[in-house]
């Protein structure tokens, strides 16, 4: 790689944002890697959490297969399972994409999901999915 490696989160969570029912459900409380100061209070409210698991570069050419958790937040389960049904209809078998800052994305997928739980620390409704996402590592020219 000549240049430092992109990262894709921002996409995802610009791309959930501006879903028409994902932020009909969550307003724009769709976070990278933690809750918000206040997202996780009491009363609840629905919001979503984008982690990074693993997004290693391909050995020989600049691609990355990346896969993330993603925890879908209700006010109750029903709720959670809304806001999960919302980001999987969002981010499921979506194709080619180019973003402003040249990364390329040729597809995102569910590849596991509909766990539902309760956060150990609240125990607020949660709903989890395991989202892929192949994309390129290097800016990709215009």
């Amino acid at each position: 790689m000549d240049d430092p490696q992109l990262d894709p989160m921002g996409a995802i969570i610009s791309e959930l944002r501006a879903d028409a029912d994902v932020s009909a459900l969550v307003d724009s409380r769709v976070r990278g890697a933690e809750a918000a100061p206040g997202d996780a209070t009491d009363p609840y409210q629905a919001f979503i959490v984008v982690v990074a698991l693993d997004v290693p570069p391909h050995p020989r050419v600049p691609v990355t297969f990346a896969t993330y958790d993603i925890a879908s937040y209700g006010v109750t389960p029903q709720g959670a399972w809304e806001v999960y049904g919302a980001v999987a209809k969002a981010l499921h078998a979506v194709g080619s994409r180019m973003k402003l800052n040249g990364l390329g994305i040729y597809r995102t997928f569910v590849l596991s999901g509909g766990q539902q739980d309760r956060d150990p620390d609240t125990r607020q409704p949660v709903v989890r999915a395991t989202v892929r996402l192949i994309g390129t590592t290097q800016a990709v020219p215009a």
